[in-house]
């Protein structure tokens, strides 16, 4: 029987991994994809733009329906059909120049990428409650990692070759999205009602209650994440997205913007993972606050490495920041488990993510860019430092007043007439 949980929650957990990694290129792929789009139909910068705009928002959005569908029906066919409209959002960007026909159908792929990633990272959630912080940080990073096989191939196309080699990328990365996706939801399974793991987990949840996703709305602690979490992905949001342009308007050389991108691509995974097993050592609620503080520490450190003409410092600094900020992407599904259990974790983290990092967005996209058209660069990215420190020390209560689960209504009695 052991032998048997072991296998399941192996293939779980590749199953999780795969899937995770293949609707990556919607987001970090996409820096490679959109001059080739762009050129391709004579597209503007614009129009490029609201394309990864919208992915954030459908996606983000459909983190909510389909973490509830995987709590009532499992992750096998919410998968395999996501996965395959999924791969059908990169197909339709071969079906230009109808900018309103491709918009369409991306928003649909968009929409259910967010269903195969809380299907994949809650998955460390139902399966490894006792390494929660590990598995949910090695699947988490899976999204950033993932994106890497499908960069190559279409930076790897030559300047001036045939329209249909870049569409040819297209069609195959939407194959593999779709394909794996079905192999993978077939493989996933929760397990059976009232499984508990084979030993304890090194930190215990505060309470054995699992809440549902209308109990957990209803305590200050589920707030409180959801404040932590539009504070840290706005600062981050801003800062990755912004950091190469950032490094530019300082003039230092295209080595240090490189290596800033290089580096936080790099660092953006391995946040997730170092940082995830750790908390479960030392809990999610230290790892958060002290990762965000540092995340908003650094980001400080770049305004001054950059004012000061240090470009290593510079590249250092915004590498450990976005080491810290990434984290959030498995330390916030690590907390949701650790407060308010399995059982109910895909809708909880799905409205969790769907309103901080949509929100989030708003920060890291509009409001940053008309803060550095108004004051500039340092300004814009100091904002976003307070708001990481700010994320962390809102964790802080959290620390000492974790929810403890509904009282009995007999032992609120006893409390009030002893």
């Amino acid at each position: 029987m052991h032998r048997t949980i072991a296998r399941q929650r192996g293939i779980a957990f590749l199953a999780a991994f795969a899937a995770m990694s293949v609707i990556s290129p919607f987001e970090y792929a996409w820096s490679a994809m959109s001059g080739p789009l762009g050129a391709l139909y004579g597209w503007s910068h614009e129009r490029i733009a609201l394309l990864f705009t919208l992915f954030v928002i459908f996606q983000s959005v459909g983190m909510l329906p389909g973490g509830l569908l995987r709590d009532r029906f499992g992750p096998r066919w919410t998968t395999v059909l996501a996965g395959i409209a999924s791969g059908g959002g990169i197909w339709a960007l071969t079906l230009g120049p109808s900018y309103a026909f491709v918009v369409t159908l991306w928003c649909i792929g968009s929409f259910f990428t967010g269903f195969v990633y809380n299907n994949a990272v809650t998955t460390g959630n139902k399966w490894f409650p006792d390494r929660r912080g590990l598995m949910t940080g090695l699947i988490a990073g899976a999204f950033s990692w993932g994106s890497l096989p499908f960069i190559f191939p279409i930076r790897a196309i030559p300047h001036g070759a045939p329209v249909g080699v870049f569409i040819g990328v297209l069609h195959l990365m939407a194959l593999v999205i779709g394909g794996v996706s079905v192999l993978a939801g077939l493989a996933l399974r929760d397990p059976p009602a009232g499984w508990q793991p084979p030993r304890r987990p090194a930190v215990a949840r505060p309470s054995t209650h699992q809440y549902t996703l209308a109990e957990a709305l209803g305590t200050w602690q589920m707030w409180a994440l959801i404040v932590s979490f539009i504070l840290i992905s706005s600062a981050g949001l801003a800062g990755m997205s912004k950091m190469v342009a950032y490094s530019n308007s300082f003039r230092f050389t295209a080595t240090a913007a490189t290596a800033a991108a290089g580096g936080i691509a790099l660092a953006n995974g391995f946040g997730k993972l170092v940082l995830g097993g750790l908390a479960d050592r030392l809990g999610p609620e230290r790892v958060m606050i002290g990762s965000y503080i540092l995340c908003g520490l650094l980001l400080f450190a770049t305004v001054a490495a950059g004012e000061a003409g240090a470009g290593a410092l510079f590249v250092v600094a915004a590498i450990g920041a976005i080491f810290f900020w990434a984290a959030l992407f498995a330390l916030f599904p690590i907390a949701v488990g650790h407060y308010f259990g399995e059982v109910s974790a895909g809708g909880t983290y799905g409205m969790l993510y769907a309103i901080a990092k949509g929100l989030g967005g708003v920060y890291g996209g509009i409001l940053s860019t008309i803060l550095i058209v108004e004051h500039g660069f340092p300004f814009a990215i100091s904002v976003g430092g307070v708001m990481a420190i700010l994320a962390g020390m809102v964790i802080v209560p959290l620390r000492f007043a974790p929810p403890r689960g509904p009282v009995a209504v007999g032992a609120v009695r006893a409390r009030g007439t002893g």
